[in-house]
């Protein structure tokens, strides 16, 4: 029957071979891995794919075509892919990161300008809060240098400054360092670092050991850059740490690594004949501190409108120690800078003037010093209150204590080799001082301050301050102190040795025989 047939062929089945199945079927035993399905798919297809494998290999395929391990860099692939590289980066797959990296890094290198421009923010995002606190931190800030390097300063500044207010303190550590680092490889044309000067005093002191160490190399970075100002900036840090940052060794200056890379690494008419990019780089200034805004700085009373009162108050105070602390508030924010924010700084000389006829002879130097500073940083821009400054100071000239004697002498300097006072000026103003007085230490100070001047300035400066250097070194010469008189003769000779041989001899044949000699 047909019914005893089937159950005979179903019981059958017991007497089959397990391997002639799998042959007549022809089932795989294991499914066939991504990688292979997608073996032969285009670029963009396996960026995307499912399996993390098969994005590590595209990623690191990406970065070998782009930075031109197979044939010059590619501008057209990076064009293409410009939109894949916040998505690379965005990868959850730790086995992706390091991959990703690479060829964001080769591709920041090859990319047109505006495609680096276009995925910028997205770029620096995700190299600061993901990538730079991790494993592949090296890479990581490497990227984010050249992604700054390209013209993406805004981007990665604005990721370094969050980066370093983040509450994580591997992130904040991070943006800590890399921002150390594009200050040593770019400079502070590229990078400005000032933004962090709110954040580092707390950051010193930090918990975590990690954010003390790359504050403290942070500070070194700036120092080399920007100069020692940066160290007064550190409002609240302790005195002790702020001492050892000012003792600890500079690092080491770097010259800039790149320019921008796409004048060379996508230019085919580049024959590579001429000098590195880095080397003009190298080759650049110091680049200064942005413009200090003095008033700003000062203490100010809670409510006022007047800059600086609280300031002023304080120089006016009863305690000689406070009246010092004034003072050396402002030079301890003048020193190191390399320019002033233009503002009424008369508002600060005033109550320095003042301060030169304190009983306390230590507010008196410290006034003093505060001024040269000023004057120094000011330039021509002092001019008018340099004018108004100077016969103070040659009258302050007669004091003998070494330490405003000291002080007086650097500010004159100032006034003079500044550009604040021409040497005519300085000329006018030593005659001026020295007629009203006999006092053998003002003369001596004024003749100082002659020779300096005269020694700073240059031969068209000297020839054309002749006329009026002629009645004060007349007057020096004619003391009746044999000291004065040198010193008067000392800055006669200074005078013939600025001037062409020509005419000098012309000058010296005008003198009375006794100077001429």
């Amino acid at each position: 029957m047909e019914i005893e047939n089937d159950v005979t062929t179903a019981n059958g089945f017991d007497d089959v071979i397990p391997s002639s199945i799998k042959s007549d079927f022809n089932v795989a035993e294991h499914a066939q891995p991504e990688s292979d399905d997608l073996s032969g798919k285009p670029l963009s297809n396996r960026l995307v794919a499912t399996a993390p494998a098969v994005r590590k290999a595209a990623y690191l395929e990406l970065a070998a075509i782009l930075g031109g391990e197979s044939g010059p860099p590619d501008a057209a692939a990076a064009a293409e892919h410009a939109d894949h590289i916040p998505r690379l980066l965005a990868d959850r797959a730790p086995l992706c990161h390091e991959g990703a990296l690479d060829a964001t890094v080769a591709w920041l290198r090859a990319a047109p300008a505006e495609a680096v421009g276009a995925a910028a923010g997205a770029v620096a995002k995700a190299l600061m809060e993901k990538h730079a606190p991790g494993k592949y931190q090296p890479k990581a800030i490497a990227a984010l240098l050249s992604l700054l390097r390209r013209g993406g300063a805004e981007p990665v500044q604005s990721a370094l400054e969050a980066g370093v207010r983040s509450k994580a303190p591997k992130t904040c550590a991070a943006a800590l360092k890399a921002s150390a680092e594009a200050l040593l490889e770019c400079g502070a044309a590229a990078f400005d670092a000032s933004p962090h000067l709110k954040q580092l005093p707390a950051l010193l002191q930090h918990r975590d050991k990690s954010v003390r160490e790359e504050a403290a190399a942070l500070v070194g970075a700036m120092r080399l850059c920007l100069g020692d100002g940066v160290l007064a900036q550190l409002k609240g840090a302790p005195e002790d740490r702020v001492n050892a940052l000012r003792e600890a060794p500079l690092p080491e200056p770097r010259a800039p690594l790149e320019t921008d890379p796409s004048s060379t690494a996508t230019d085919p008419t580049d024959t590579g004949a001429g000098a590195p990019a880095g080397a003009a780089a190298a080759a650049a200034p110091r680049v200064a501190m942005p413009p200090l805004d003095l008033l700003a700085k000062l203490p100010r009373s809670k409510g006022s409108k007047e800059p600086a009162d609280a300031w002023e108050k304080q120089t006016l105070s009863d305690k000689w120690s406070e009246r010092k602390a004034a003072a050396d508030l402002v030079a301890s924010l003048l020193e190191g800078q390399s320019s002033l924010k233009p503002a009424d700084h008369g508002l600060v000389l005033r109550p320095l003037k003042r301060l030169y006829q304190d009983a306390n002879v230590n507010v008196a130097a410290s006034a003093i010093k505060a001024t040269g500073l000023l004057a120094g940083l000011l330039g021509s821009d002092f001019s008018a209150l340099a004018r108004r400054t100077a016969p103070a100071l040659l009258e302050k000239g007669a004091d003998k204590k070494a330490v405003v004697a000291e002080a007086v002498r650097g500010c004159l300097a100032a006034l003079s080799t500044g550009s604040c006072l021409t040497l005519a000026e300085a000329a006018e103003l030593a005659l001026a001082a020295m007629s009203r007085s006999t006092n053998t230490q003002l003369r001596s100070t004024a003749a100082r301050w002659l020779a300096a001047a005269v020694s700073a300035a240059d031969a068209e400066g000297v020839g054309r301050a002749l006329d009026a250097l002629d009645a004060p070194l007349q007057l020096l010469e004619e003391d009746a102190t044999a000291e004065v008189r040198a010193l008067g003769l000392e800055a006669a000779a200074a005078v013939g040795r600025k001037l062409p041989s020509e005419a000098a001899g012309a000058w010296l044949g005008q003198m009375p025989p006794k100077r001429a000699e």
